[in-house]
């Protein structure tokens, strides 16, 4: 006897998110290929989820047809029809998640059909934003609870995502990582994010705040510290202006 898989529309569409999230994981380890599947799944989820919203005012109303005699045969619309059915039913879309969901879909086609080139930072920014316009959207317009259908080993990828602060901070933390030209990672003390800072040229670069702090000589041991660690010594005389370090400023005050 044969066997057979079969999901409906809702878990067809939340089975290809919890793909994506193990794409995306692979991805954020390392595996930059991986990246190239999570586009293709989360494309996929995300056309599937707003095809279900349609059919919950009628199951039939995903078909182009649905009043054709063979309505199994008819193919169904697509994810701006269905969107467009939403917003005609009063039920607004973030505008920003038209113009991410343009790039994913191109980049989908792009993979599908062509050759592509994918810059990493923007498939992890868009993925988590358009994770957050989904939470959103049915946060105000549906009555899915989405963390039911996350799989137990997808879960803490999904949270980040679909929290923008997590989201954004992670990412930061992952470019610094890549791009840091001495393989190190530093804290950033100016906005105090955790691993986001990489050292170039004299300068400490916090790829969280974009802020850059320059390395500075302590007027007294010149010792080279962050400048935003250094305490202003004397600013009597603009534009220029000496610095000390703590241990310089601690000991000079126990004098």
């Amino acid at each position: 006897m044969p066997v057979e898989h079969e999901l409906d529309l809702l878990e067809n569409a939340v089975d290809s998110l919890n793909e994506a999230l193990r794409k995306y994981q692979e991805g954020t380890k390392g595996d930059l290929r991986a990246y190239k599947f999570a586009i293709l799944h989360f494309a996929h989820f995300v056309e599937l989820l707003f095809k279900y919203y349609v059919t919950q005012s009628h199951p039939l109303l995903i078909y182009k047809d649905p009043f054709s005699k063979n309505i199994k045969k008819e193919k169904t619309i697509g994810l701006w029809e269905a969107v467009q059915f939403l917003k005609n039913e009063g039920k607004d879309v973030d505008p920003s998640f038209f113009s991410d969901m343009e790039w994913l879909k191109k980049l989908r086609n792009d993979i599908e059909h062509h050759k592509f080139t994918m810059n990493v930072a923007e498939v992890r920014r868009a993925l988590g934003r358009l994770t957050q316009a989904v939470i959103d959207f049915n946060d105000t317009h549906a009555d899915i609870d989405i963390y039911d259908h996350i799989d137990a080993d997808t879960f803490k990828v999904f949270e980040e995502l679909a929290d923008e602060h997590k989201a954004e901070l992670a990412n930061a933390q992952r470019e610094a990582a890549e791009e840091s030209p001495d393989g190190d990672v530093y804290d950033c003390t100016i906005c105090w994010s955790k691993n986001t800072a990489i050292r170039v040229g004299g300068k400490y670069i916090c790829k969280f705040c974009g802020e850059e702090d320059p390395e500075i000589e302590c007027c007294v041991c010149s010792e080279v510290i962050r400048k935003s660690e250094g305490i202003v010594w004397n600013d009597d005389h603009p534009p220029h202006i000496d610095y000390i370090c703590e241990s310089c400023d601690d000991r000079i005050k126990h004098m």
